[in-house]
């Protein structure tokens, strides 16, 4: 925060609002590597096809959009062939070949000094604790863990937390979601808020940042604007009833 501060006061003034809020590292929970501080835009840009339909075939779309999303997840899950998710997988053959560089040296039983990599960290197999923080924010082995688990004749899937495991994945999306079939409706009458609407269609998507509408522009190519020319003098810049000659 100083180096931020030093940089753009105005900045560190907005951020040190509340540091947990957008730092991983400060945060009070677990995070789990995912990002889950926007879920509400995801949200609204996948019911922004069934915003303008009736309450009922509103729900009706949530619920079936659901029911897609729990089946294809389960299926992802029960494909799996590796202890863990791909993403993790990958991640911890990373860190494995880095361990294979290090130098271990055991302290006791679960307490191991881990030489290399430009840093020497101690690792706490049982506390699941390194000095490089990695381990404890992650919830996944870091290289440290890796080569210290390894020293002491561990498997590296019993160095990640079980949130990380395909079973804990596929009991997330085990249950079923039902269509609402037979059920009835009570029959009352209900009125609209006492909200005034504003004038005009109302808005579907919100506004887009300058950031968003730049990523926008890079992907697709930019459309020329048509130079325009008189039919009569055959110059560029104006049309037939503006032409002067």
């Amino acid at each position: 925060m100083d180096e931020i501060r030093s940089a753009n006061p105005h900045l560190a003034e907005y951020l040190d609002a509340d540091v947990s809020l957008w730092s991983r590292v400060h945060f009070q929970g677990d995070m789990y590597n995912l990002k889950t501080s926007n879920i509400a835009e995801s949200i609204n840009f996948a019911l922004k096809r069934a915003k303008g339909f009736p309450i009922q075939f509103l729900l009706e779309f949530i619920r079936e959009k659901l029911g897609r999303w729990y089946w294809k997840r389960r299926g992802d899950a029960l494909s799996l062939i590796t202890q863990h998710r791909r993403g993790n997988e990958n991640l911890l053959a990373v860190r494995e070949e880095i361990a294979y560089t290090l130098r271990v040296q055991q302290i006791d039983g679960w307490k191991f000094f881990v030489k290399g990599c430009n840093r020497e960290c101690n690792v706490d197999l049982e506390l699941q604790k390194c000095d490089c923080d990695v381990y404890q924010v992650e919830k996944i082995s870091c290289s440290h863990a890796i080569a210290a688990g390894t020293a002491a004749g561990l498997h590296i899937s019993t160095l990640v937390w079980p949130v990380y495991s395909k079973d804990t994945l596929f009991a997330g999306y085990s249950e079923n979601i039902y269509p609402c079939v037979g059920q009835q409706v009570e029959a009352r009458t209900c009125f609209p808020p006492e909200v005034k609407r504003g004038p005009g269609r109302q808005m579907k998507s919100r506004w887009q940042s300058w950031l968003e509408l730049f990523r926008m522009r890079g992907r697709t190519p930019r459309k020329q604007h048509i130079v325009y020319r008189c039919s009569v003098c055959k110059e560029a810049g104006h049309k037939r009833p503006q032409c002067k000659n």
